[in-house]
């Protein structure tokens, strides 16, 4: 599948966005589709939904003069709320590592945290709206506990106790001040039903030092810090959120050097190759963000003829973005995600839909007149969805 097939997927302001996540090797044709007709206002809000500001900003605004002045002040002004934001993110995880060094509680920091210390310039230089932490399973209720001293708070309402008794991390805590913060307590990287699942024996076993925080933060080593992303954006968000962020983190860990050899390995051991193949594609495909070596992708592919490896690699590009999903029927979403992960290779775990099911029962049947409504409802979604596939953007 090649890049620019894959890149047509989407309208000039999402492909813009994404195009924003790769470096000098995207300037030319981020240009191209700067100079041509754009709506300012979508592209705002794409950015703003991948959680993309003020790093688009600095990318968008020079190469585009025209940008009329309602739009850069939007720009400008958001940019600065999302460094506030970073500032206060930063401050607060470094509040909570020192409570836990005092307490001898090891973190080991994950995702967004773990690499905007240690793989990027600065800690604003990678956007998040969470802090992803994994403390052992003995020290989470302790951990818990003291950012509720420190002043997260839990919303029961929205995040009842009962929802995360078999989960692989405690009720999210929101931050007190409101700036939209969010704290994840880990036990495991993942549910116990994940074949991939982790134990924080095993991250800790490959975790290396973090300066700065105390005497025992840790993150993962590269290569498992790669596969956790990979399998985080394609298995746990089913490759519909965060490919941005994907892809600037993964070309973060790459060029700081990565054993390719060993992440296929590893990959291979947790049975994620389809996680990895996809997120790293569609990193190349949809961002201009090509990282793997070619060997490597060629023996992570996974089988199936070429149509309708091709079929899933236009359905998963034209889905990127979640809250604009062409396909109408949630049903023809998760066989097109199945087709790409087969995840009949995972041992026949859940699918990431059925991790947490709904209320018992089954739905009540609309009448004929109602159905039909909503069928007609849908064949404006279905033109959306055939033109996407065709290569034609909406």
């Amino acid at each position: 599948m090649q890049r620019r097939e894959l890149m047509r997927m989407l309208n000039p302001e999402t492909r813009a966005v994404f195009l924003t996540a790769g470096g000098a090797e995207n300037d030319e044709v981020l240009r191209q589709i700067l100079a041509g007709p754009i709506s300012w206002e979508q592209l705002l809000i794409t950015a703003e939904w991948e959680r993309s500001l003020p790093i688009s900003w600095r990318r968008i605004s020079a190469f585009s003069p025209s940008i009329p002045p309602e739009v850069a002040q939007s720009f400008e002004r958001l940019s600065a709320v999302c460094g506030f934001q970073s500032a206060v993110l930063r401050d607060r995880l470094e509040e909570f590592l020192r409570a836990m060094t005092q307490r001898d509680i090891p973190v080991v920091l994950l995702k967004g945290a773990a690499l905007a210390l240690t793989k990027y310039d600065n800690f604003s230089s990678r956007p998040m709206g969470d802090l992803d932490l994994l403390i052992a399973p003995q020290h989470r209720e302790e951990a818990w506990n003291a950012a509720l001293a420190l002043g997260w708070t839990w919303d029961k309402a929205a995040y009842p106790p009962g929802k995360y008794e078999q989960h692989h991390h405690a009720p999210p805590l929101l931050d007190a001040a409101r700036t939209g913060a969010k704290l994840e307590l880990h036990s495991a990287l993942s549910l116990p039903s994940h074949p991939f699942s982790f134990t924080f024996d095993e991250a800790f076993a490959v975790s290396v030092r973090t300066p700065g925080y105390g005497t025992d933060i840790r993150v993962l080593d590269p290569e498992h810090a790669l596969l956790h992303i990979c399998i985080h954006f394609a298995w746990a968000h089913q490759a519909v959120f965060g490919l941005w962020r994907l892809a600037r983190d993964a070309q973060a860990l790459a060029s700081a050097g990565i054993d390719w050899a060993r992440v296929g390995e590893l990959a291979g051991r947790y049975r994620a190759e389809s996680s990895v193949y996809w997120s790293l594609a569609l990193a190349a495909g949809v961002c201009g963000v090509d990282v793997a070596p070619v060997k490597f992708s060629n023996q992570l592919r996974p089988g199936g003829s070429v149509v309708l490896h091709g079929l899933a690699a236009r359905h998963l590009a034209a889905h990127v973005v979640a809250r604009h999903q062409p396909c109408p029927s949630e049903k023809l979403r998760r066989v097109m995600w199945s087709l790409a992960m087969q995840p009949s290779r995972t041992s026949g775990a859940l699918r990431p839909w059925e991790e947490s099911p709904g209320p018992a029962g089954g739905k009540r049947k609309a009448g004929r007149l109602m159905r039909l409504k909503g069928q007609v409802g849908q064949l404006r979604g279905w033109a959306e969805y055939l033109r996407a596939m065709a290569g034609n953007a909406s």
